[in-house]
């Protein structure tokens, strides 16, 4: 680590990594979380028919996000 003390943008860049990879894995379990409720009404809808587990439930979460997000262009 004596090396990231001599390389200041080395170690700038190592902690910006660090970072991501933080915000990309809390973003992966807050959607999961989120996941569950479109899981139970979906089995509750369509259980009879076809029911599904809960990263095709995630899936179909972020296919919606896409789909029907928010559409703007930052203007009022």
């Amino acid at each position: 680590m004596a090396f990231l003390e001599q390389v200041p943008f080395l170690k700038r860049m190592l902690e910006m990594g660090y970072t991501i990879a933080l915000v990309v894995l809390i973003s992966g379990i807050v959607g999961l979380v989120l996941a569950f409720p479109v899981k139970w009404l979906w089995n509750f809808v369509f259980g009879s028919v076809y029911s599904i587990n809960v990263f095709q439930a995630w899936a179909l979460n972020v296919l919606t996000g896409i789909l029907f997000g928010n559409k703007t262009n930052g203007k009022k």
